[in-house]
């Protein structure tokens, strides 16, 4: 099978075995596998790195003695592994699993062995590339913002409008709650407005702070969430919430924040959430989003073929996009 080689700000094909079945272990043939941020760790680092891609949907062409799945079935194919027998693997929480089984393969491939249980069905009426919008483009969101309870009384401060902040907005309008986008992006701005955003702002040329108390009477928002994982925007999310808020971090950050656990934490009783990933259980929430959310296809910008698969990393490197998704056999 042909997979994805990253590295040097280059992206091409190599050769490698396909995958075989064994006991639970199914192989999907792949026809949708978008882009992620983390994915340009590779992409920019020197040498070549395989393995890459960790969101994906296809059918299933082989199985071992499965028993949930058939070949033919169409199926999302989940990031990761898990035993399978833990109280994480056993909530639907399995990203958390402490014992997972060693890495099934990345998703930019042609073919990937993964876990029949970690390969939900999809419905028919789902197209692959709508479907491949429930890894990193709508999970994290999803996650964050049922966690906080967002609602149609909300308004909500998203920093960040990556595919992963633009997944919130999306998510957020469709639960009927007000949205503030903010980034200094013009493209991602003007993709959160058409997705309902009802402010779009650049934190470069804005005052987002004092906009945002000027808008809420001095109370601050209900709910805030960063989708960049930049401390200056994880700062504003904290500061930007009223008392009893809650703010949710989706972005990767390796390093700190500043923080006061009594003047931001105690003394105005918020709440702080992190999210990875989404927890089994909320496929057919995301189902139901893709079918009644009118602007779901805006999540997807561009679409390649694995034979141009280096046009489809520079077009996503260049921040003018939201999910770039590969399609393996073209």
């Amino acid at each position: 099978m042909k997979c994805v080689a990253l590295g040097d700000r280059r992206a091409w094909l190599v050769d490698a075995p396909d995958p075989t079945p064994e006991g639970e272990w199914v192989v999907v043939k792949l026809h949708a596998s978008p882009i992620c941020g983390s994915d340009m760790h590779g992409y920019h680092a020197g040498g070549e790195h395989f393995g890459g891609g960790h969101e994906g949907v296809g059918e299933v062409v082989a199985v071992d003695t499965a028993h949930r799945l058939r070949v033919g079935d169409r199926v999302l194919v989940h990031p990761a592994s898990g035993c399978g027998e833990c109280w994480r693997c056993r909530s639907g929480s399995y990203i958390h699993c402490r014992n997972m089984p060693p890495g099934s393969g990345g998703h930019f491939a042609q073919y990937v062995r993964k876990q029949e249980w970690l390969c939900p069905k999809l419905p028919e009426d789902i197209s692959y590339d709508l479907a491949s919008l429930m890894g990193c483009a709508l999970s994290p969101a999803y996650q964050a913002l049922v966690r906080m309870e967002v609602s149609a009384f909300h308004t909500v401060l998203i920093t960040g409008l990556g595919p992963v902040g633009l997944g919130a907005v999306a998510l957020a309008k469709f639960m009927g709650a007000e949205v503030i986008a903010v980034d200094p992006e013009p493209w991602r701005r003007e993709r959160a407005r058409q997705m309902g955003a009802e402010e779009a702002l650049d934190p470069l040329a804005t005052d987002v702070l004092a906009f945002l108390r000027e808008r809420t009477s001095g109370e601050g928002v209900h709910r805030a969430l960063d989708a960049s994982g930049k401390p200056d925007a994880e700062r504003l999310c904290i500061d930007a919430v009223r008392a009893l808020g809650k703010v949710a971090f989706i972005g990767e950050n390796p390093g700190t924040i500043e923080y006061g656990p009594s003047n931001d934490g105690i003394r105005r009783g918020i709440e702080i959430i992190a999210a990875w990933h989404q927890n089994l259980s909320s496929v057919d929430d995301l189902v139901t989003f893709l079918r009644r959310f009118p602007h779901a296809g805006l999540l997807i910008s561009h679409t390649f073929g694995f034979l141009q698969v280096d046009q489809a990393f520079a077009t996503f490197a260049g921040r003018q996009s939201a999910k770039v998704v590969l399609h393996p056999w073209q």
